[in-house]
């Protein structure tokens, strides 16, 4: 770590040296040179660095490198029923969880735990934190609270006191600050939850206008991790609002040398200095890149302290015109008692395009739910809170919600193509999937997504290959818009034996490899190849066949996939080699049908993934 003049470098080789060199090394200026020598093992070498002295700095021989055991592959989890004990039921759903499983849900884990032990502390703990997260505020509290109840059973102040920070954010988003406090306040017994827990106790604290003890709580948030970013932004708004502007710019610097793109505390200098505030909202906007999520997570943060003025004023320099920017804002004004202007910004929502818009976060529940409430003639806000319940697994809401969207206005294509998911999907109701999905095309024909979604529902619902084609041939111009719809077609002629007007739209179009879309291409090439072989094979002619035979071996660019290693087109052999035998190139055919009997006739699948 520091600079050495005339430092000695020596290369050995079983303790022979083998390489010298004198050179003047610092940590900016490196020593690299590669030496032509011979060795047997990496760990006969060994380098050596010493100083003009002599003395010895820092010597390194490479360490032999074992071959790592190779991990047993994953077991698939277990029934819940044939688990024996609690801790196996929950770790269990604690590594589905963790992992997030594609195919396993957690709750059958946790919930079999607490049908063994309704107060299991680990299971209750986890099981609400789980629903907490998909928005059942109110429903996760009971469990914190049976955990609690058990942690409690001989010591009044557990050593894990995770439940009560996790009742503490159950109550706060519950809207019941008070009950809240004395959660996270209790959290602060364990180590663990001690920075976040007296965060919120400052947030709190903040939210009631007391902002010297919230400043003291936020101050023992820091000694737990001095580089939380966002309460280092509360402190810098509450020494603002405590009057000590010295204080807060110099902390400010502090935060910003820390992370330049902390955006609040960027703000906070604009607060702070009165001068030159125009150019530093200028140039906020932008570093912010005028992008709308971006003003929303910090005015939720300035209205997590109770500064809603701030908070909307953030949410006003955004130019963009997004929908939730807006319902923000009317949820704000309305926190600060402004309610017309509120109904107001809700009004400008309603009319905001949808594009883009997906609410994810757990504060959009609350704000969308006020929004649905304060104006019951918006049919957009329930369409997104819909969305956002679907994404946590709450099915039932979400379907209500679309519902309900859908009685307000049904004219917007897109609630019905989501109801008809969920009918199908998660009600089993395929008459009312397949209504809701074709009232969803007639509204926008020009959506290639919802056409293909359409015709594999009509696929589902046993459509006969004619009646899809006749279908898709309506909307030609919407079908060529998409790759994965315009095979999906091409595979419906292969099927009804329309094989050349197949291999002529495969070989008409430039495709590209999509996830999940791995052979499809290809796969229908080669039957449409095979099956035009055959026709000719059946004519005698096997010139021809050999010509369409041969091409099915290989895979044109315009397909965008190439042919896996390893893949056997045994088929396609065979019959290679019996119109060589028919032309009498029995040398041929015999090297072709060698070729057919290797391996099975299916590729392995497992090859696209692995």
């Amino acid at each position: 770590t520091s600079k050495y003049d005339n430092a000695k470098i020596v290369l050995k080789n079983k303790g022979i040296v083998c390489a010298k060199e004198i050179v003047d090394i610092s940590p900016v200026n490196i020593f690299e040179k590669t030496f032509p020598i011979r060795f047997e093992f990496e760990t006969d070498l060994k380098v050596e660095v010493y100083n003009a002295e002599g003395k010895l700095l820092v010597d390194y021989t490479p360490v032999k490198k074992d071959i790592p055991k190779i991990p047993e592959p994953a077991q698939v989890p277990k029934d819940p029923k044939d688990i024996m004990s609690n801790e196996e039921l929950y770790l269990t759903g604690l590594h589905i969880e963790q992992y997030r499983h594609a195919t396993y849900d957690p709750d059958q884990y946790y919930l079999e735990g607490l049908k063994r032990d309704e107060g299991d502390i680990r299971i209750n703990n986890a099981y609400g934190s789980l629903i907490f997260r998909r928005g059942l505020y109110k429903e996760s509290e009971r469990y914190f609270r049976k955990a609690i109840e058990r942690l409690k059973l001989r010591n009044a102040n557990p050593y894990n006191s995770e439940p009560y920070y996790n009742l503490g954010l159950s109550l706060l988003f519950q809207g019941r600050d008070d009950e809240a406090y004395d959660a996270f306040y209790k959290a602060t017994w364990s180590n663990e939850q001690q920075e976040m827990s007296f965060y919120y106790l400052a947030a709190i604290a903040s939210r009631k206008g007391k902002y010297s003890d919230a400043l003291d709580f936020v101050e023992k948030s820091l000694i737990k991790n001095s580089h939380n970013i966002k309460a280092r932004g509360l402190k810098a708004a509450l020494l603002r609002k405590l009057g000590r502007q010295e204080e807060a710019l110099a902390y400010i610097d502090e935060n910003l040398a820390l992370d330049c793109f902390d955006y609040l505390s960027c703000y906070e200098k604009i607060l702070n200095i009165k001068d030159n505030a125009n150019r530093l909202k200028t140039d906020l906007v932008k570093l912010m890149r005028n992008y709308s999520e971006n003003f929303i997570q910090t005015a939720r943060d300035y209205a997590n302290f109770g500064m809603y003025e701030e908070a909307i004023d953030v949410l006003k320099l955004c130019s963009e015109d997004k929908p939730m920017l807006k319902y923000y804002e009317g949820y704000y004004y309305d926190k600060i008692g402004i309610h017309e202007k509120a109904i107001e910004v809700l009004k400008e929502a309603e009319k905001c395009s949808p594009i883009y818009c997906f609410p994810n976060k757990l504060e959009d529940i609350i704000v969308l739910d006020y929004a649905i409430e304060m104006n019951p003639k918006d049919a957009k806000a329930p369409y997104y809170l819909g969305n956002l319940f679907y994404d946590k697994k709450q099915y039932e809401k979400a379907r209500a919600l679309w519902e309900k969207s859908v009685e307000i206005d049904g004219t917007y294509p897109t609630v019905l193509r989501n109801l008809s998911l969920v009918y199908y999907n998660k009600s089993g109701d395929k008459d009312r999937a397949r209504e809701a999905l074709e009232k969803a095309f007639e509204l926008d024909t020009t959506d290639a997504r919802v056409l293909l979604e359409l015709d594999q529902l009509h696929k589902k619902l046993g459509m006969s290959a004619y009646e899809r084609i006749a279908f898709c041939q309506k909307y030609w111009d919407t079908l060529i818009k998409r790759d994965d719809m315009y095979i999906e077609y091409v595979t419906l002629l292969n099927q009804v034996g329309k094989y050349e007007e197949a291999y002529k739209l495969i070989m008409a179009r430039k495709f590209h490899p999509w996830e999940g879309g791995e052979g499809k291409v290809t796969t229908q090439y080669k039957i449409a190849l095979l099956e035009m072989a055959k026709t000719e094979i059946q004519k005698k002619d096997y010139k021809n066949a050999i010509v369409h035979l041969n091409s099915a071996l290989n895979y044109p660019e315009n397909l965008g996939e190439g042919k896996l290693e390893g893949t056997k087109d045994n088929n396609i052999n065979y019959y290679l080699g019996y119109c060589y035998e028919m032309i009498g190139r029995g040398d041929l055919a015999k090297k072709y049908f060698e070729l057919a009997s290797i391996g099975t006739d299916d590729p392995a699948g497992i090859m696209y993934y692995y």
